[in-house]
């Protein structure tokens, strides 16, 4: 009895170690690990840290472009939405010289409908707050200021 059980026990083990799908082909296999195909949900964060990088070079650009003009008179100086919180309406206000008015406008819009998208794809949220819109500008020390209706919330121009 005791020899029947062993014999068992090795044909049941030898015939769930036995592969029922052989490979014929040993070409197809990867050579290296780093041949393997990339999962989805990786080429996903890859292309998702590239957008957020496209999207901060986007932005210090625009303020780079803001930053080559210096505030002497609120007059020559715009105010434009910027960005896109997740639950909708601008991220922040942004003031500009108006002799830049047709190179950064084309990139404020650029970067607030890339900045939608990613907020999107990435199913982001905010606070919701509703960012205050500015009333005007002013300068000081050479930069704009951004003025709102209660001036005690003047802020940089972002």
């Amino acid at each position: 009895m005791k020899k029947a059980l062993v014999i068992l026990t090795a044909i049941l083990t030898a015939a769930a170690c036995s592969s029922k799908k052989p490979v014929t082909d040993v070409n197809t296999l990867p050579k290296d690990v780093a041949l393997k195909p990339v999962r989805e949900a990786e080429s996903e964060d890859e292309v998702l840290l590239q957008e957020r990088e496209n999207i901060r070079v986007m932005r210090a650009s625009i303020d780079s472009l803001r930053d080559s003009h210096t505030c002497s008179g609120a007059g020559d100086w715009r105010i434009s939405p910027l960005g896109s919180k997740p639950c909708g309406g601008p991220a922040a206000y942004i003031a500009y010289n108006k002799e830049v008015e047709s190179e950064i406008l084309p990139r404020i819009q650029e970067f607030t409908r890339r900045q939608a998208a990613y907020n999107s794809r990435r199913n982001l949220f905010s606070d919701c707050k509703v960012e205050p819109q500015p009333t005007g500008i002013k300068c000081e020390s050479g930069k704009p200021v951004l003025i709102f209706s209660d001036d005690s919330q003047s802020l940089n121009a972002d």
